[in-house]
């Protein structure tokens, strides 16, 4: 199958690299020239914008950081809907708000062009592995007809809904991801400043209803000496703003705490550092590290 995958940075790089040994044919385009060097190694035709990428391809595939650079990609002078052929299949994988997916699925509706809001889970090692998570909004009848080429990207499928209803399950996700995180971080800095053993806390929380994903993922992030920024502060940012705009109508304290958290570590200069690493205010709080044995 002829794919264009546009956005091809830590994400959509491990994304499209899965696709080429698939054995699709793909065009790829970045703003960013050299993130594409790797991917032409492997087989890809670099495109020289996305309208470029995009013509006589049967699916288009977007990995983008914002709903501005989504927008410009799809609709922009040079996007892919000045080029995209009637019955293909545009595929959205950045996370971005709800009304921008539906104002983008409805001009590409117009061109006869599907679409499909389809967000992931599971971040670089998991587009790495072919194990991500895709929440997708839209049509079941799309949805199957492009379900070979995404089982070779994700473990698991989730029909969320009509258009946008995938965008806004990942965005009430990311919030509740955030919200662990920033809670684990303070509860874990304060009890090993007091005397506990970290990796007795891990333990025991493990064990019990305190229990979660994001304290099994602290060990391969926030507790090694590396720290890798698998997904950023900067990014983890975007997406809770985002989130607090949609539920703007609701009262969402906890919401809005953290996002504070978040805009503290951004003015100290870690936004760049992976989400995780938001912990690193309570470490300086306290004046500790956090590092299993």
């Amino acid at each position: 199958m002829k794919i264009a995958f546009i956005g091809v940075g830590r994400m959509g790089s491990r994304m499209a690299s899965r696709l080429l040994e698939a054995g699709h044919e793909l065009n790829v385009y970045d703003p960013y020239a050299p993130a594409m060097d790797g991917l032409k190694q492997q087989g890809a035709a670099a495109a020289g914008s996305p309208a470029e990428a995009a013509e006589g391809a049967e699916i288009i595939m977007l990995s983008l950081p914002s709903p501005a650079t989504f927008t410009d990609a799809v609709v922009g002078e040079t996007g892919v809907l000045t080029k995209v052929s009637p019955g293909a299949i545009v595929i959205d994988f950045s996370t971005v708000d709800p009304a921008t997916t539906k104002d983008i699925a409805a001009q590409c509706a117009r061109k006869n062009v599907y679409f499909l809001d389809s967000p992931v889970s599971g971040g670089v090692a998991g587009a790495a592995s072919g194990n991500l998570v895709l929440m997708i909004g839209g049509s079941e009848e799309v949805i199957e007809r492009a379900r070979p080429v995404l089982s070779v990207l994700s473990s698991r499928i989730v029909h969320c809904g009509d258009t946008g209803a995938g965008q806004l399950t990942k965005l009430s996700h990311n919030l509740l991801t955030a919200i662990n995180t920033v809670a684990l971080g303070e509860v874990l800095s304060v009890s090993v400043k007091a005397g506990a053993d970290l990796n007795v806390l891990c333990e025991v929380f493990s064990a019990g209803l305190a229990g979660s994903k994001m304290l099994d993922y602290l060990p391969k992030t926030l507790f090694t000496a590396e720290r890798p920024a698998n997904f950023a502060i900067d990014l983890m940012h975007k997406d809770i703003s985002l989130c607090l705009k949609e539920f703007s109508n609701y009262s969402m304290p906890l919401g809005q705490l953290v996002m504070q958290t978040y805009n503290a570590a951004r003015q100290k200069g870690l936004g760049g550092k992976d989400s995780t690493s938001v912990n690193e205010l309570y470490e300086e709080l306290v004046n500790l590290r956090l590092a299993q044995n």
